[in-house]
């Protein structure tokens, strides 16, 4: 049976989006503290993150503020953004997931359709 948790990757990725559609600013290290990536360390979020975001401030942020190390650089709140590659994949996951309930849905008025045209022949009503 599949699981039905989602990747880190995928709850990093939610998280980002949800913060951007608010405007609100937040730190690799607040990141992690949060309740929503609960599990996830600060190391992880700021190597998800140095792949899956666009750099928050100027050419060099975004390694300088997902780096994670004595300096206490990545508790810089900034306003993060996906890259490209990452919104439009995720924005195919989330087409495959409402494909995936489409069809459940069309399966399931198939074979009412089905079950009615049997009772209709078979004259289940007369």
């Amino acid at each position: 049976m599949k699981s039905k948790k989602h990747p880190d990757v995928l709850k990093v990725v939610n998280f980002i989006l949800n913060k951007a559609e608010n405007n609100e600013k937040f730190s690799v290290q607040s990141a992690a503290d949060s309740k929503e990536l609960n599990g996830l360390n600060r190391y992880q979020i700021g190597r998800m993150m140095r792949d899956i975001c666009l750099a928050p401030e100027d050419e060099g942020s975004l390694i300088r503020y997902t780096t994670v190390d004595n300096t206490n650089i990545d508790n810089i709140p900034c306003h993060w953004q996906l890259n490209a590659n990452a919104y439009f994949s995720y924005q195919s996951h989330e087409s495959i997931q409402i494909a995936i309930k489409a069809f459940y849905v069309a399966v399931f008025a198939a074979a009412t359709a089905v079950v009615g045209l049997a009772m209709d022949i078979f004259g289940a009503f007369s």
